[in-house]
């Protein structure tokens, strides 16, 4: 089972980073964090070959506030990661985690139906790309 929807889209890697940034916030969600992961690689190890690869944290509150209600320690999933990966200077892959297969994971039904809904959401925000 894919604990993620992904889609390769045909724009370099900041303006892909733009345009999912945006259409999360058609569906509602904020972009709180932000981890440039090949920045961080190679400040610690000398000589790496990572290319450009950000890890965007997706949050609506109202969603987290229903799932931290249901489930105290839902924050080891919070924010809901998205990442953009370069693939070449005009390609780039978005992947955002599936929500309703982690939360399924917890065997909570309170959270099932917030799960499908920002699932649903994350499936908008990535198709409109």
């Amino acid at each position: 089972m894919k604990y993620y929807i992904t889609k390769t889209i045909n724009y370099p890697f900041e303006e892909a980073s733009v345009l999912i940034t945006e259409a999360l916030k058609v569906q509602e969600f904020g972009v709180i964090t932000k981890i440039e992961m090949h920045e961080k690689l190679a400040e610690k190890i000398e000589n790496t070959d990572v290319k450009p690869y950000r890890i965007l944290g997706a949050c609506n509150p109202e969603f987290a506030y229903k799932t931290l209600k249901a489930e105290d320690n839902i924050g080891l999933f919070l924010p809901c990661k998205v990442l953009v990966k370069y693939i070449d200077e005009n390609t780039t892959e978005v992947v955002m985690v599936d929500p309703s297969v982690l939360m399924n994971m917890l065997g909570n039904k309170d959270l099932e139906s917030v799960a499908e809904e920002v699932t649903t959401r994350f499936k908008n925000a990535i198709e409109s790309l």
